[in-house]
């Protein structure tokens, strides 16, 4: 692997991106998900249409990875860390709105509570078994 996956952790150890798999729909889109972070992992440069900066100074510096599931956009929200690390905020699904609503809200949210010592992230394990 040339890249290592973080996920935001809130205070009380809520695991943004595991918490937000389970919500997924069992089957497909959590297959599509752990398929795409295994192969995303795998890359030496991550590049559109798999990840694109989000727009807007509030912005500067968060970026989304890309991928669809049948129909349906995904999204995780996050940013590099360093050399081959990126730590995950949020995911969600967008189709017009996002999925959470707030999810561009949330995103700020979390990375200043990083910031600030007010949560914190831990490394995320792909799901290997398929």
């Amino acid at each position: 692997m040339k890249w290592k996956l973080y996920q935001y952790v809130s205070q009380n150890g809520r695991r943004a991106i595991d918490d937000w798999r389970r919500s997924l729909p069992i089957g497909q889109p959590r297959a599509d998900l752990d398929t795409f972070l295994r192969d995303m992992v795998k890359k030496d440069k991550w590049e559109p249409p798999d990840i694109e900066a989000l727009h807007g100074g509030l912005y500067q510096g968060l970026t989304e990875l890309r991928w669809r599931s049948g129909r349906l956009p995904h999204r995780i929200f996050g940013c590099e860390l360093g050399d081959h690390e990126y730590l995950m905020l949020i995911g969600c699904t967008h189709r017009d709105t996002y999925d959470p609503p707030g999810a561009l809200d949330t995103v700020l949210v979390r990375r200043r509570q990083i910031q600030d010592n007010e949560a914190c992230f831990d490394e995320y394990r792909l799901i290997l078994n398929r």
